[in-house]
């Protein structure tokens, strides 16, 4: 197989593990159905992203002792195995464990090993690689969002949940099997032990966790809320809130290539600088006119941004820590995203539930925004003195 097809084997098998990403289509069914309010409806979307960022350094400790082809099938297996699980829970708390442990936990073991095998078969240009492979991860809304829409109308949103689970158990394990790293990869990675980093104690480590944070912070929970805010604030039909929800899935899977591209050529201050402004200026637009024009404009520039984000942070962190333990410390920054996903989804969730309206998220936004942008400046800091705090 020609190198590019490991990219496009990479963007398939994510396109089904980013279907995490359609929940705000289930969200409000899943309200009516276990009788919730929007902060509980947002916790299986919030515990799957946590466990999905927690077993990401699994997911790259099991990398480094077994090949690609068995942690894809493992995490595949796994995730496949939640949706199924969730979409015969009888309860509330069925549903969280289910769609929010197992299929996070099988999301963080397989995420990783798509980017791994990408980044070997490519390592003149890793971070448009990376990019350009988690772009199915992005995209996965718009095709997996339409989808589950039509399944909820006809069948209810279980009976959504336990078709995807199957069909995903028939597409992705095929694709895990054809997975393997460039032979100069896997001959390094059995003759060689990858040396031992300790990332807790590098100033530069921290800072890039910080950006990641308040980047993953703002596209996490504007993901989790794009469906209700299209309904409850700008009065589109639950048919458009959805078909919304799979166009600006265009926007998220574009960001990545892109910002690829601008961490490969001008840097990672660039990029998150760049990311840091629009999220601002969106941000403040729609909370001051909050109508259908601007609600299109926000949220394409908060989903491009999330994406931006999952192509900066392993872009970075291959630059400034090297390829030999690539896995395991992207593993280690990846829990940046899990934290993101609880405090944005609970904060996004509560501020709905208190004030009545999703709207106040966004002056928050755009302060998280601004904190981003000094933690770039340290990052940058960090990085010339060698990285040492």
């Amino acid at each position: 197989m020609k190198r590019i097809g490991y990219i496009v084997l990479g963007m398939l098998l994510l396109l089904c593990l980013g279907t995490v990403y359609s929940y705000s289509v289930f969200r409000k069914p899943l309200e009516a159905t276990f009788r919730v309010g929007a902060t509980l409806s947002g916790l299986p979307y919030m515990l799957a992203l946590f466990f999905y960022a927690l077993f990401m350094p699994v997911g790259g400790k099991l990398l480094g002792k077994y090949s690609p082809r068995f942690v894809a099938l493992l995490g595949s297996v796994v995730m496949s195995l939640g949706w199924i699980g969730a979409g015969f829970s009888r309860s509330y708390l069925g549903l969280l464990a289910f769609y929010g442990v197992l299929c996070g936990i099988g999301v963080g073991i397989a995420y990783g090993v798509p980017l791994a095998v990408s980044v070997s078969w490519f390592p003149e240009t890793p971070g448009i690689a990376l990019g350009a492979t988690v772009v199915g991860f992005g995209l996965s809304p718009l095709v997996t969002a339409p989808i589950a829409r039509r399944l909820v109308e006809a069948a209810g949103p279980l009976a959504a949940l336990r078709s995807l689970g199957v069909a995903f158990l028939f597409v992705t394990v095929p694709i895990a099997l054809l997975l393997r790293f460039a032979e100069s990869r896997e001959t390094s990675t059995q003759n060689t032990p990858p040396p031992r980093t300790n990332l807790i104690r590098q100033g530069k480590f921290w800072a890039l966790w910080v950006s990641f944070f308040f980047g993953t912070f703002v596209g996490l929970s504007t993901i989790s809320i794009t469906g209700p805010v299209a309904q409850e604030v700008v009065g589109l039909s639950y048919e458009k809130a959805a078909l919304s929800v799979s166009l600006f899935a265009i926007f998220n899977g574009a960001g990545r290539p892109l910002f690829g591209y601008l961490v490969d050529r001008k840097g990672f201050k660039t990029g998150a600088l760049l990311s840091y402004l629009s999220i601002i200026v969106a941000s403040l637009l729609f909370f001051a006119y909050p109508h259908a024009v601007t609600y299109a404009f926000a949220f394409a520039v908060l989903w491009m941004n999330l994406g931006a984000w999952l192509a900066m942070a392993p872009a970075t962190t291959y630059a400034l820590f090297g390829r030999a333990t690539y896995a395991q410390n992207y593993g280690m920054v990846f829990t940046a995203y899990g934290a993101g996903a609880i405090v944005g989804t609970f904060v996004s969730g509560v501020l709905r539930d208190l004030t009545g309206s999703y709207l106040t998220a966004f002056p928050l936004n755009a302060l998280l925004a601004g904190g981003g942008i000094g933690a770039v400046f340290l990052l940058e800091r960090f990085a010339r003195k060698g990285g040492c705090a």
